[in-house]
């Protein structure tokens, strides 16, 4: 049973590192990756700001903004760490973009809500390629993320396994003192 459980560890453990690192070909710098979230309600003529640090020249930033509904309207804009504006859009619409930076810095992107009423908006700027040509999720984060987690699940079942070996071990261990007193006192009985 404890070969098992070590074998099944031990394999759940390199398959996450094969995965991870055959994903990594295709991302830059999957385990460096940074992005920034934003989840909720944006005022009238108020802005939300998403920030990336540390951004390197030519590694690819991808920004996704998805409106409540298609009635407001947002200014939508990517901005470099010298103040110079890479993508300005207003739209209504989901949007997909991905841009290559032209120095390296820090990054934000900037959304605006253009009416009057509270708009509510899921948006995500992170620094990689996210989004294929026909704006879904590219796979290899999808595949790293099962990488990451098959690693993890590896992890815990070596840790299992290390737990059961202790305890048979203390458990042996137990065993062997109550058997060396048994026979010292039988021994010391008999005399």
């Amino acid at each position: 049973m404890k070969r098992i459980v070590l074998a099944a560890g031990l394999i759940s453990f390199l398959i996450g590192v094969t995965i991870i690192s055959i994903s990594s070909i295709r991302v830059p710098d999957p385990l460096h990756t940074s992005s920034s979230v934003y989840n909720g309600k944006i005022n009238n003529d108020t802005r939300a700001v998403m920030a990336l640090k540390d951004i390197q020249k030519g590694k690819n930033i991808s920004l996704s903004v998805t409106p409540q509904n298609t009635v407001n309207v947002f200014n939508i804009k990517i901005i470099n760490s010298k103040g110079t504006v890479l993508f300005d859009l207003n739209s209504s619409q989901p949007l997909f973009t991905t841009i290559t930076p032209p120095i390296s810095g820090n990054y934000s992107a900037v959304l605006t809500n253009l009416k009057n009423e509270d708009t509510y908006t899921q948006s995500l700027f992170a620094s990689s390629v996210l989004f294929d040509s026909n704006k879904n999720p590219k796979i290899e984060i999808n595949t790293i993320l099962i990488g990451v987690i098959i690693l993890l699940i590896g992890t815990v079942i070596c840790i299992i396994w290390i737990l059961l070996e202790f305890f048979e071990r203390l458990k042996e261990r137990t065993r062997y003192k109550q058997l060396s007193r048994g026979i010292f006192y039988s021994s010391s009985t008999t005399i």
